[in-house]
């Protein structure tokens, strides 16, 4: 294995040559698999490798069925082993894993029965159902398939994972308020610069004094820094001031902000004193009033926002895209929403503080109207009346006394240890404190329980591995549970008490445990699961951008550029949870704090802190890459690779975004997050011909993840790619707009075939040249009738939305029928094909069109006949 590390992309070599280990050891794994006369050597550097690659796309479980469709018509056609990799991203990861799985202990493909045609007619249009496929179906609805009993299960699971996070937070909180109420214990000192009973503003003025002096010394040093500038000298030297300047900066405001609190505090003073009949001094109170009130306004927000995250987001790129005024006002709506959402959770958690703050400060002041009512002392007053003519007067003398000297007596101004003084604080908050021991001062119990239940808290929460309270778990094992089986055996009877998840039915015996090193090559094309490694704080690996890199598991590698490849079963030696079920579920990680070039960046926090976190911690793969090499370096970096990222570590970096590639473990989540359809690892070997199907969710047909991987082909390989997908474009909307009652039916002698496919040219560069058959989950009107009812009552078939996790039956068959249509369609020649002309103008025409170059390149690397059978070269797109 070769010996990389994380700054790998300073080699500019083509990934071929940086990584040659990685890939003798695919070519090894692929010739397992080949006759003897098809054996593949190592190609040289820039050469096209001879090897066909199939790319399952993301896409939930609307993908997996689409692609359980794909796969039984191209198996029906007996090309199923000619397939030498096997590239899966997200849902298309669903059915690559179930195939690999299966193959590797069945040996034969287990999702299609032979061929069923009719009477009279050539090529069959479907083929009969197999137990597994039956299988599949049951499990369509895979995240509950128990119903009820699942969603309590699921939703037990949720509020695990909230209190987890919340013990890592509430220590937080309780220190920060332990250090407030002990710098202020009762409310009088509220206005002065007080820190920790030292009275500041003996020094200082008397509010936000050390603001004051941090500001002044600010000024001071950015004075300096200028003046340092001006010499050459210095200038050089002092390059690291700017970073120094951020986080001054960055202090200041912090200084700013904590002193800003205890006039928040006395806000909720008197907004108390305000509800006991005292009106006075109510502007601080109507603010910290305003506060909670945004706050728990900004909550519902919150909500829809981070249950529709994924929805938001798309609708964030296609309406920045658009020009008109409708789409970029509902553009800044979107974004005004997001936001909302983003700072609704940090308000709340700043009023518990506040809420923390407040009932651990004794109220010394006065509270009540009762106390402006009730003087000190008794008031005498002589009041002299004469007459205009002064012939008479009259002198009234006496006291005014309180009606009732107890209640005077009890408006009184409360001392800290009375009871009076802590009448605004919870009654059990009161009974905890009594617990502190006696040493510790009267006016001080409130702050040192909360440092003693935060030291608990925190001790408690220390053991928390990173993995064990996210969702990926629970996904995880709903996954392999509904796609990873072992075809030859169902469960008995009377299952063994170790056997995962034996309540949601006897049924095929579950294989999640597989590790990815013992998946069969002989058998099975070489899989690659991708993922995505997210860099969010990367100066170097994310300095385009994109916030993740390519990362992929695979049988005898994994890994990525940014970090090096490790050898899986030394990986999986170390992290006893990585297997073939934990690599499907990562790729497939959709909902995520961080998600890669997908990340919400206003979301981060909230969706860390909520717990919507599908992504899963790692052992560093460069690690073991460099203690495998057998150098002194190695052994320097064993320890490296221990699982000790804890918890307090691991949930920071989440919700700071601070992820990095040279971190001792790293953040892998949906490989969608940087490239969705399984392509770009298949370009990076250079195949000769690349068959991708793509169903994601693109009603509009904007083909936006192909746009993403020319892009990335472009810039990172060299790597153009021509594909005319126009065609499919414009027959799909032409349909959909039909099923939408939008055009009228055509008539039925003109019903098209196709198309569905598009067949592309991929230029390597150096004269190298490949092929891409890009099958697009689409419509054109000639499916079958239950499709077709289908479509008619679903406006946005075959691309509802992703979040649509719960398929019934007629959705799993509605799209493993339309999948096996378009593939079955384009291999026996039936539907019309886009083709791209190397030097010419692209055609539409048939697969069985041998007389076309792109479609003969095709066929031949296929190993179909490549005679012209007379169909011509087409008509022009």
């Amino acid at each position: 294995m070769d010996q990389t590390t994380p700054n790998a992309d300073d080699d500019e070599r083509p990934w071929r040559d940086k990584f040659h280990a990685v890939f003798a050891k695919e070519i090894e794994a692929i010739n397992s698999r080949r006759e003897a006369t098809r054996k593949l050597a190592t190609p040289a550097s820039g050469k096209t490798l001879d090897a066909v690659g199939l790319a399952l796309s993301g896409g939930g479980i609307r993908s997996a069925s689409v692609c359980l469709g794909v796969v039984q018509a191209l198996n029906n056609q007996g090309l199923l082993s000619r397939i030498d990799y096997l590239s899966t991203v997200s849902g298309g990861g669903y059915l690559g894993s179930s195939l690999s799985a299966t193959l590797t202990c069945h040996k034969d493909f287990v999702f299609g029965g032979s061929a069923a045609p009719l009477a009279g007619a050539a090529p069959a249009t479907d083929i009969s159902d197999t137990p597994a496929v039956g299988h599949l179906r049951n499990y369509s609805n895979y995240l509950i398939p128990r119903g009820f009993r699942d969603v309590l299960s699921a939703a037990a699971i949720v509020l695990r994972g909230l209190v987890a996070n919340l013990s890592l937070v509430v220590p937080v909180l309780l220190l920060l308020a332990a250090v407030t109420a002990w710098s202020n214990p009762v409310r009088t000192s509220l206005g002065k610069s007080d820190f920790f009973g030292v009275d500041l503003s003996q020094f200082l003025t008397r509010n936000f004094g050390v603001t004051l002096v941090a500001g002044l010394t600010l000024l001071g040093l950015f004075l300096l820094w200028a003046l340092a500038r001006s010499s050459p000298w210095l200038a050089r030297r002092l390059g690291w001031m700017d970073i120094v300047g951020g986080v001054l900066l960055v202090a200041f405001a912090a200084i700013a902000f904590f002193e800003f609190q205890p006039f928040v505090i006395e806000g909720m003073f008197q907004i108390a004193d305000h509800n006991n009949g005292n009106p006075s001094g109510l502007v601080l109170g109507l603010f910290t009033s305003w506060v909670k009130t945004l706050a728990a306004a900004a909550a519902p927000v919150t909500a829809l926002v981070v249950m529709f995250q994924r929805q938001i987001g798309a609708f964030l790129n296609s309406a920045t895209a658009g020009s008109s005024l409708a789409a970029q006002a509902s553009a800044i709506a979107i974004k005004l929403a997001v936001w909302v959402a983003g700072l609704a959770l940090p308000l709340i958690i700043w009023v518990a503080y506040l809420y923390l703050s407040y009932w651990a400060i004794a109220n010394d002041g006065k509270r009540t109207a009762e106390q402006v009512r009730c003087p000190p002392t008794a008031i005498s007053a002589t009041v002299n009346i004469q007459q205009q003519d002064g012939a008479s007067t009259a002198t009234l003398q006496g006291s005014l006394q309180p009606d009732d000297a107890s209640r005077c007596a009890a408006a009184a101004p409360a001392d800290s240890s009375s009871p009076q003084a802590w009448a605004h604080t919870p009654n059990w908050l009161i009974w905890l404190s009594k617990f502190m021991p006696g040493r510790v001062p009267e006016g001080h119990l409130m702050p040192a329980l909360y440092v003693a239940v935060a030291l608990l808290v925190f001790v408690l929460s220390w053991p928390l591995a990173p993995n064990a309270n996210s969702l990926h778990r629970l996904y995880r094992d709903r996954l392999g549970k509904a796609f990873l089986f072992d075809p030859r055996h169902r469960r008995g009877a009377r299952p063994s008490a170790n056997e995962p998840s034996r309540e949601q039915g006897r049924d095929f015996v579950n294989v999640s445990g597989m590790r990815l090193s013992t998946l069969s090559t002989a058998q099975a094309p070489y899989h690659l699961i991708n993922a995505a490694l997210n860099i969010q704080g990367s100066d170097f690996a994310n300095r385009r951008g994109r916030n993740a890199d390519f990362f992929v598991f695979s049988k005898y590698s994994t890994g990525s550029q940014a970090t090096g490849y490790a050898p899986t079963d030394r990986l999986e030696a170390a992290a006893a949870e990585l297997d073939l079920a934990t690599a499907m579920a990562i790729s497939g990680a959709a909902a995520s704090a961080n998600m890669g070039s997908k990340t919400i960046r206003p979301l981060t926090p909230t969706l860390a802190l909520l717990n919507i976190r599908l992504g899963y911690w790692l052992t560093n793969p460069a690690f073991f890459a460099a203690a495998g090499s057998g150098t002194a370096a190695g052994a320097d970096v064993k320890s490296s690779w221990t699982p000790t990222h804890r918890t307090t570590r691991y949930l920071w970096s989440e919700l700071s975004g601070r992820l990095y590639e040279n971190s001792d473990e790293i953040y892998l989540t949906d490989g969608g997050h940087i490239e969705n359809l399984g392509i770009y690892e298949l370009l990076r070997r250079q195949c000769r011909l690349i068959i991708a199907v793509d169903a994601e969710a693109d009603s509009a047909m904007h083909f936006p993840s192909l746009v993403t991987l020319q892009r990335y082909a472009r810039i990172d390989l060299g790597i153009r790619i021509y594909l005319p997908w126009a065609p499919i474009q414009a027959a799909t909307l032409g349909c959909m707009a039909v099923n939408a009652g939008k055009l009228p039916p055509p008539p039925p002698s003109k019903e098209p075939h196709g198309p569905h496919v598009a067949i592309g040219i991929i230029d390597y560069g150096g004269g190298e040249k490949g092929t891409l058959v890009y099958i697009k989950s689409s419509l054109s009107g000639d499916e079958n009738d239950y499709v077709r009812d289908y479509a008619r009552r679903h406006a946005q078939f075959p691309h509802e939305a992703t979040g649509d996790q719960f398929f019934s039956e007629e959705q799993f068959e509605v799209y493993r029928a339309l999948g096996f249509h378009i593939a079955h369609g384009l291999l026996c020649g039936a539907d019309d094909v886009s083709v791209a002309s190397d030097g010419g103008d692209p055609v539409v025409t048939k697969f069985s069109d041998a007389g076309n170059a792109t479609v003969a390149a095709v066929r031949a690397a296929l190993g179909l006949s490549v005679e012209e059978e007379g169909e011509g070269a087409g008509s022009g797109v």
